[in-house]
């Protein structure tokens, strides 16, 4: 059991450090003894070659001197720290969130910019969906429009070459929000972004609607996850045109976004690509894919459940495969805001 001694001697002297810094286990005027009774076990106990953990380390070179002054001193130092930066955390964002609130409501106050247009898909991620289609096209049949994309931190590394961009909740994305004629999205903006007169805000959606969305999701909280349906409708009143890829959606759409918006019924800009491409663009995407020629491929590509908050999969995807037999190729994509654990139990 030797090699069993420095872990176990490590956990008991932690258990008697975590007592120790909580009046429920040890009274303020018992602490001295208590510390004094946990130093005579450690030098009582300690293992030959003992390292004390990186974490904490000043906690347990306090016990093996056997000073309660020297762990005070200590103990005092380490709280103040903790305080300051609790304080830095409480203080700083709400200051900042005001300033931008300023800089943005300055910002409104300067002309609309007409040769300007924000894009924005799934809360920042890229590059993608309908406003990316609608941002190629308008390179080529408005180009001088100057199209700016709102993007995550941690998505510039992945944009295509040549993108001008904004960091989502910056004073660069303020002050651009502020002045564009033009504001297409997938989703939403944030609550803050105002509609102002004379500019365009286009909601392009992003799927077909076979489960509950916007108000209909009123019925199941837990797909809804706590949103602010006053909210929603605030936001949905911003919006001037409204994209439909279908009669189905245009009757669900016009349900549950109730607004005056016009909604447009002319099919998904990102799918153009399925009438557009050629031959080889199709032998270059299945030869990416690994699908074989002469396989048939087919897609799976579950959507949320309403009625659930987690990830559960419906489908044996491994038995599917083997009874879809070798000359069909079996694709699964899961839906974005699945976590990573969730996609790779899909995969």
């Amino acid at each position: 059991l030797e090699p069993l001694r420095p872990l176990l001697f490590e956990r008991a002297v932690s258990h008697f450090l975590f007592c120790l810094d909580r009046a429920s286990r040890v009274a303020a005027a018992d602490r001295p003894r208590f510390f004094g009774r946990a130093a005579q076990w450690y030098r009582e106990h300690l293992p030959a070659g003992f390292t004390p953990p990186v974490e904490g380390r000043w906690r347990f070179e306090a016990l093996a001197s056997g000073s309660f002054l020297r762990y005070r001193e200590h103990e005092l130092s380490a709280r103040a720290a903790a305080g300051a930066r609790k304080l830095r955390r409480t203080v700083r964002p709400p200051l900042a969130a005001r300033a931008k609130r300023t800089l943005y409501r300055m910002h409104r106050q300067r002309p609309v910019d007409p040769r300007l247009a924000v894009y924005s898909a799934y809360w920042g991620r890229g590059v993608l969906c309908n406003p990316a289609a609608i941002y190629y096209a308008a390179r080529e049949l408005a180009p001088e429009v100057h199209g700016v994309w709102v993007v995550r931190k941690s998505e510039i590394a992945s944009l295509p070459e040549g993108v001008d961009y904004v960091v989502s909740g910056t004073r660069d994305f303020y002050r651009t929000v502020a002045r564009a004629k033009y504001l297409i999205n997938n989703v939403n903006f944030p609550n803050e972004v105002v509609k102002r007169p004379g500019t365009v805000h286009l909601q392009t959606f992003h799927g077909t609607p076979l489960k509950c969305m916007g108000l209909d999701q009123q019925r199941y909280p837990a797909a809804a996850g706590g949103m602010s349906f006053g909210n929603l409708l605030r936001r949905i009143d911003r919006w001037d045109f409204a994209l439909s890829s279908n009669p189905h959606s245009s009757q669900i759409w016009e349900r549950v976004y109730p607004a005056s918006y016009r909604l447009l019924e002319f099919g998904y800009p990102r799918n153009d690509v399925f009438f557009t491409a050629s031959e080889n663009d199709v032998r270059r995407i299945r030869d990416a894919l690994g699908i074989p020629a002469g396989n048939t491929a087919l897609l799976y590509a579950p959507t949320l459940r309403d009625y659930q908050k987690g990830f559960t999969p419906r489908l044996d995807l491994e038995r599917l495969s083997r009874e879809l037999g070798p000359r069909t190729t079996l694709l699964v994509r899961a839906h974005y805001s699945y976590r990573p654990q969730d996609q790779l139990e899909l995969a």
